[in-house]
């Protein structure tokens, strides 16, 4: 596996940043004559987001029940799915493993170039029977029979707005109009706009509902399978960014399970085995294939020791921030971000999180969640087993858009206690 190209990076930055978001590089100014800087401020825009991962203390964390090993699968049921943001296109596979406690995730890749990552579906079913279904991938045959086998559908929720997570959105809707429909708030872009009010929704597809902002409170709201569950919203907008960064992270109460889209992550210490539909077992033997994907993925630089990868080393197999979302997001608006990881852990009593990306089950508590954001403390608290030097890509990343006001500015050491 080859490192990263510099036009391969800036391609990444383009689509694949774009693809998970944070948005929070987006510009506010127009873009309407084709000039050489807003070619990079449309490129850059994009960067504010990617399915990254950032890492503080929390070693205690571990993955619980984590069997992609034990998967179902139904290639016959048809892999095929078009279009989509980024591949695979004819051989999306989908895998599902059981998460315990009446859960269930449904796992797809995402891919470019050399990078690959996977992204999940959990699923909840519900004290009733029905099936409550967070962050849906694209509706293959596969990907269908493997959820209609759990369950009727009948609550669908879109926890953030980023690109990932809402491109399959309209598809999967389309499949399933007989469910609930409830999103983050602040969605914009290619695949729908929709702010704080139902009136100025245009998603494309039916929405029953736009989970409230922070300062709202998030009891009594009119969905019936509020009862199992609690939130906790993050939403920040900055006036210099084309559009709000949002996340809404689920307490489910009766599993005790805290389910998130990117605030968190998990790095397994190898390649899950839905990999091996995408790459050869040649490619995937190749020396530092796994730590070359990770470490690329997150933006982190791919520096070799030996036969050792300092930067994976330092992030794998613990609970993390995204290097990306704490780069990009958290450096511009850290105080929003500690508000909100504070919320969530206060919240109510969870000892579990199901994630989007990498690995989960994670067996964690509120305080080892709160434990994943302790740079935000600054210098005191901060990270100390990632080198300063694996910053180096994004930290010139935030030198560029700062320095040509590409959007907002950042105002906190994102690395502080780096080695």
């Amino acid at each position: 596996m080859k490192a990263l190209t510099v036009v391969e990076k800036f391609l990444f930055i383009y689509f694949f940043a774009a693809i998970h978001a944070t948005h929070s590089l987006s510009p506010s100014k127009s873009c309407s004559e084709v000039t050489r800087r807003c070619s990079l401020e449309k490129a850059f825009a994009f960067t504010a987001s990617t399915f990254l991962t950032s890492r503080s203390s929390s070693t205690a964390a571990t993955l619980e029940n984590y069997s992609p090993s034990t998967a179902v699968t139904s290639p016959s049921s048809g892999r095929e799915f078009f279009p989509t943001v980024v591949p695979p296109l004819t051989n999306r596979a989908t895998y599902r493993y059981s998460l315990g406690r009446n859960a269930y995730a449904l796992e797809q890749l995402l891919a470019f170039t050399n990078v690959t990552a996977t992204i999940r579906t959990n699923v909840i079913q519900l004290s009733n029977g029905d099936l409550w279904v967070h962050s849906p991938q694209y509706p293959t045959g596969e990907f269908c029979k493997l959820l209609d086998e759990l369950g009727p559908v009948r609550h669908i929720v879109l926890g953030c707005n980023a690109l990932e997570h809402k491109a399959p959105m309209k598809a999967f809707v389309k499949k399933y109009p007989k469910a609930t429909v409830w999103i983050a708030p602040g969605q914009y872009g290619p695949f729908g706009n929709c702010g704080t009010d139902l009136k100025s929704c245009n998603m494309g597809y039916p929405v029953d509902g736009i989970f409230p902002l922070p300062s709202v409170a998030s009891t009594n709201l009119p969905v019936e399978w509020m009862d199992e569950f609690d939130f906790r919203t993050l939403y920040v907008a900055l006036p210099e960014n084309a559009g709000p960064v949002s996340e809404v992270v689920f307490l489910h109460k009766p599993s005790k399970s805290l389910i998130t889209s990117d605030s968190v992550i998990y790095i397994p210490d190898q390649p899950p085995p839905i990999f091996g539909t995408f790459f050869s077992n040649e490619e995937m033997m190749q020396e530092g294939f796994w730590e070359k994907s990770v470490l690329q993925s997150v933006f982190l630089t791919l520096r070799q020791e030996g036969n050792r990868w300092p930067g994976y080393d330092a992030i794998k197999e613990r609970l993390i921030r995204a290097p990306i979302l704490r780069a990009f997001g958290d450096a511009r608006a850290p105080d929003d971000i500690e508000k909100w990881v504070n919320s969530i852990s206060s919240m109510g009593d969870f000892d579990r999180i199901l994630t989007s990306h990498f690995a989960s089950p994670i067996a964690a508590s509120p305080a080892e969640f709160t434990g994943a954001f302790s740079y935000l403390k600054g210098a005191s608290g901060g990270d100390r087993q990632i080198a300063c030097q694996d910053w180096e890509l994004l930290d010139g990343l935030n030198d560029l858009i700062d320095s040509n006001n590409l959007g907002a500015k950042v105002v906190f050491d994102f690395k502080a206690g780096c080695l």
